[in-house]
């Protein structure tokens, strides 16, 4: 869900040093096999000629939360809460499920493609990840959790009937099933040539 013109991993430690503040989320990573037939659908609708910031497929990842501007201090409280809540966690599945806009059609702002699973793991990881950091005094997320990547940011659609057309011919995407092993805490840091990220830590679910 972040966008950029690249992506690339700088040096962990020698980069973390520099700053005062981290920008930072949760997520885990989609595999490239997944990315090219998210790739494919996001192609079919810059053929539209939206106006939109798009998405580079090897930035997008499942946001499972926002943390923003954290101190340094803040990683190691993390390291230690999110493990004690996803102990009993078990990796699962996941596959691509629908494309839409947010918040609507008659103003589409973000074009989506969903991801879901069949058990409720999703749902009640990201659960346990807000249980644990509203613990350190991280606010709630108050808006209804909907997993989904993001293709593109929209800045102005010419024409909404081929854009809910285009919605509608896509149907059923391939499923795309994929499994959740572990998730990661990001450092975020935009450059002119894109994105940074940083895999600050990685907390494996059980296999």
């Amino acid at each position: 869900m972040v966008a950029g013109a690249g992506i690339a991993f700088d040096n962990l430690w020698g980069d973390l040093y520099t700053v005062d503040a981290l920008r930072t989320f949760i997520a885990f990573d989609v595999p490239p096999f997944v990315l090219k037939t998210v790739a494919e659908i996001q192609n079919r609708f810059k053929s539209l000629g939206l106006r939109a910031s798009w998405v580079v497929p090897a930035n997008m990842h499942l946001t499972l939360k926002f943390l923003g501007e954290i101190d340094l201090g803040r990683v190691a409280e993390i390291r230690e809460a999110l493990p004690r809540k996803l102990s009993r966690l078990s990796g699962f599945q996941v596959c691509l499920s629908g494309v839409g806009v947010f918040p609507n059609l008659s103003r589409p702002r973000v074009l989506w493609i969903g991801l879901k699973d069949q058990t409720g793991a999703l749902e009640s990881l990201q659960s346990k990840i807000e249980e644990a950091l509203s613990g350190l005094g991280f606010p709630r997320e108050t808006r209804p959790f909907a997993p989904h990547l993001t293709l593109g940011r929209i800045k102005s659609v010419r024409d909404k009937t081929r854009l809910r057309n285009e919605l509608q011919s896509i149907g059923k995407i391939e499923p795309r099933t994929f499994e959740v092993r572990s998730i990661k805490l990001y450092k975020s840091r935009l450059t002119p040539e894109g994105s940074l990220y940083t895999v600050l830590e990685e907390f494996n679910l059980k296999h």
